[in-house]
């Protein structure tokens, strides 16, 4: 009896996984499959690599910087900065080899079997491999032998066939998760955030499993998009896919989300850049086409008249439906969970005992959350994924199912929670009312977030991501011919991911944990991009943080004075009252991000630049000025200089944009006025009046903005967000409670 397409490729991506994580010879049936494969994978390499594992980063092709030369130490991944970034040292690293052999011994003691083993097999090796050199250079053991897998799975049943790039984007995102009210947007936030990075698993997971191929084809899922290696027919069933998937998202949601997909065939050896840009250009095509597929009734559901609300009281809040509570709950649920369990859906729990259960479970994949180790029972006839959020929840007394799996699945959850203290300082400044209360372990409400700010109460937020990401992957990645370009293409995804979706986390945590006053909301992180916010004071300070880290991270060493990164990343932070609506706070944080990206510096070089309160400089000038801020603080709050000095520096910052010229090239030029010889006058007037230390820092301040051999717009731009920054630093409530619910047009211009 032969093999179905599903079992024919599953034990052919078990062989394939196998024959590198424990160097088995396959078996008869699956020998020449794999073999095959390897074949087409290393077409023009001799050899496996023995030494270290070079850094994906590595093979950036680079303009204008030193080439990256970075390596990564053998190790079991942990999100702990010693092993997760390259360092340009080799370094001896551990026995990783010993402990991926034993956790597949184990697997095959406990007679694991299918989708099963092949499953705990691709997190073994993700856990120990994931630093291990390969055949391919810079591509690691984990990253390679998952692409063999997946290219033996997808030509399982047609050898010298062709296979299919898939990919899926949903579309929506920003729309459906910041559409929330700023009351109990707290609440309901981490719940829609990690809802739709399930979502997206989900929508994936439905298409393997209509084209019969196992976990291992799925290469990449992330910040709602996901890429897949199937076989060539599966293209053929795109349209029925989108029919189903559109469906099932419509019914939920009434059309906010949409799952585009786009795929593109090719004969392995003819794998190109313009595969990639096919595939795209596929889902481009359907983005424009939302909901095309459905059949007419589906499709003119979009389009149906329904019955306008009643009008509601001024001020009432719009109440929440039953999905927004059942993600609430959601949310609130990771404030202990430890552990999620991904199972084949439970189609038992319908949508309307739990609305975003039923909606991933119409998927084919359900998910829970665990709370303790010792809470979770199994289900010895469903095979399961035990997915730690953090490596703080790794298990160590868990009662395994029949077929479950360790698996591992960095997610950023970070959210502060009340304490009885947070709850007593929250009634104690009117905050409660009817609609908003707090209670020990909620999450903290915004409001609240914004009255722990230093300063001004305010909340921050911040948005960032990667510059240049299409050329990134299009252009600037160095990958060989063929099929084997696509490990390397996978091997530039983990990386991002592992520190979007883990060090970002860690970051957050630490900012969370440091006692300064205070707290940070992650609303999202992941793919190559992030949505934080939290008490404004932080965010300036965290933002910076990440951007060197992520230097760093790429270059495998902190960056050098007057250094630029490989990589780039640009940032966009905007200031709010407590209760302004998130979905306007994430616009106008957009539009900070985007002004950050067309920011261009006298060299022409462009962004790698951040936004705050009003102000695009390059972050190597916003170093100078954060350093800046705090001297101007220190100098105001410690050692007697009058405010007044903060207004006027505002002022000549001012004054030099109001009068700047652009030269032929374009380029912003200061210039010389009447406002120069002012604002030297200001400044010494002011350090007249001051005495001690402080006065020869004023005059030192006065050299350095206004001097006739320093003056430039640089440092005035510099000096100009120091002064604004330090302002809100010092400012003491002027106002009464009902600030929160103002503008932000008193913020200093």
């Amino acid at each position: 009896m032969n093999p179905s397409p599903l079992d024919a490729a599953l034990t052919a991506a078990l062989a394939a996984l196998r024959y590198w994580a424990m160097g088995e010879d396959p078996p008869d049936p699956q020998r020449d499959c794999v073999q095959h494969t390897k074949s087409l994978l290393l077409s023009g390499f001799n050899s496996a690599d023995s030494g270290p594992l070079e850094s994906i980063f590595n093979r950036i092709r680079l303009d204008d910087t030193p080439q990256i030369t970075a390596y990564l130490r053998s190790a079991t991944l942990r999100l702990d900065r010693e092993i997760l970034f390259p360092q340009e040292q080799s370094a001896s690293g551990d026995d990783v080899a010993s402990r991926l052999h034993t956790e597949l011994t184990e697997l095959d003691r406990r007679k694991l079997a299918g989708k099963a083993l092949l499953e705990g097999t691709l997190f073994a090796l993700q856990r120990h491999a994931w630093a291990l050199p390969s055949p391919l250079p810079a591509v690691s053991l984990y990253d390679f032998a998952r692409t063999h897998a997946a290219l033996a799975a997808a030509l399982a049943n047609n050898p010298n066939g062709e296979i299919c790039l898939l990919g899926g984007d949903l579309s929506g995102v920003q729309d459906f998760i910041y559409s929330v009210s700023a009351k109990g947007a707290a609440k309901q936030l981490r719940g829609r955030s990690l809802y739709l990075q399930l979502l997206t698993d989900a929508c994936a997971h439905r298409v393997l499993t209509t084209v019969g191929m196992p976990l291992c084809n799925l290469l990449y899922a992330g910040g709602g998009h996901f890429y897949a290696l199937l076989p060539g027919s599966a293209l053929e069933q795109v349209d029925a896919l989108r029919a189903e998937i559109g469906k099932k998202l419509l019914d939920a949601h009434r059309g906010t989300l949409y799952l585009a997909l786009g795929g593109t065939r090719f004969a392995p050896v003819t794998y190109g850049k313009d595969t990639w840009a096919a595939m795209s250009a596929e889902i481009e095509h359907d983005k424009r086409r939302r909901f095309a597929s459905l059949s007419k009734d589906d499709f003119a559901t979009l389009f149906t008249p329904r019955q306008p609300e009643p009008p509601k009281e001024e001020g009432a809040e719009e109440p929440l439906d039953r999905l927004d509570e059942s993600l609430q709950k959601l949310g609130t649920g990771l404030n202990q969970a430890r552990l999620l369990v991904a199972e084949p859906g439970d189609l038992r729990i319908t949508s309307e005992d739990s609305p975003w259960y039923g909606v991933l479970a119409g998927l084919g994949l359900g998910y829970r959350t665990v709370e303790e180790e010792r809470d979770y029972r199994p289900a010895y006839t469903r095979r399961r994924r035990l997915l730690p959020l953090d490596d703080s929840a790794v298990p160590n007394d868990l009662n395994f199912g029949r077929d479950d799996v360790l698996g591992t699945r960095y997610t950023v959850t970070e959210a502060p929670t009340a304490s009885a203290e947070d709850v007593e300082r929250f009634n104690a400044l009117g905050l409660r009312d009817d609609e908003n209360t707090l209670s020990f372990g909620d999450v903290l409400p915004f409001n609240l977030l914004a009255k722990y700010s230093q300063g001004v109460s305010r909340i921050g937020v911040l948005r960032m991501d990667v510059d240049n990401l299409g050329d990134l992957f299009g252009t600037k990645l160095t990958r060989p011919d063929g099929v084997a370009a696509l490990a390397y293409t996978a091997a530039l995804s983990a990386a991002l991911s592992r520190f979007f979706e883990g060090w970002v986390g860690e970051l957050c945590r630490k900012v969370n944990e440091n006692g300064s006053g205070g707290k940070v909301y992650a609303v999202y992180s992941g793919g190559d991009d992030l949505f934080l916010l939290g008490s404004w004071h932080l965010i300036p300070g965290l933002a910076r943080q990440i951007r060197d880290d992520f230097a760093a991270y790429v270059r495998g060493r902190p960056l050098r004075e007057g250094e630029r990164p490989p990589i780039t990343l640009s940032a966009g932070i905007t200031l709010h009252g407590g209760s302004y609506p998130l979905y306007q706070a994430a616009d106008d944080a957009a539009e900070a991000l985007d002004a950050a990206k067309l920011f261009t510096r006298p060299d022409e070089r462009k962004k790698d630049a951040i936004t705050f309160l009003g102000r695009t400089l390059g972050w190597e000038q916003f170093a100078k000025a954060e350093k800046l801020c705090t001297h101007l603080v220190n100098l105001v709050q410690k050692q007697g200089a009058p405010r007044a000095l903060l207004m006027t520096i505002q002022s000549l910052d001012t004054q030099a944009h109001a009068t700047r010229r652009r030269n032929r090239a374009g380029t912003a030029q200061l210039a010389y006025g009447p406002w120069v010889w002012q604002g030297t006058y200001q400044l010494t007037r002011l350090a007249e009046r001051t005495s001690g230390a402080a006065r020869e820092q004023i005059e030192n301040l006065r050299e350095q903005i206004v001097g006739t051999s320093t003056i430039s717009l640089d440092t005035i731009m510099q000096a100009g967000l120091a002064a604004r920054w330090a302002q809100l630093l010092i400012r003491g409530e002027r106002r009464d409670m009902h600030d929160d619910q103002e503008n932000d047009h008193d913020l200093p211009e």
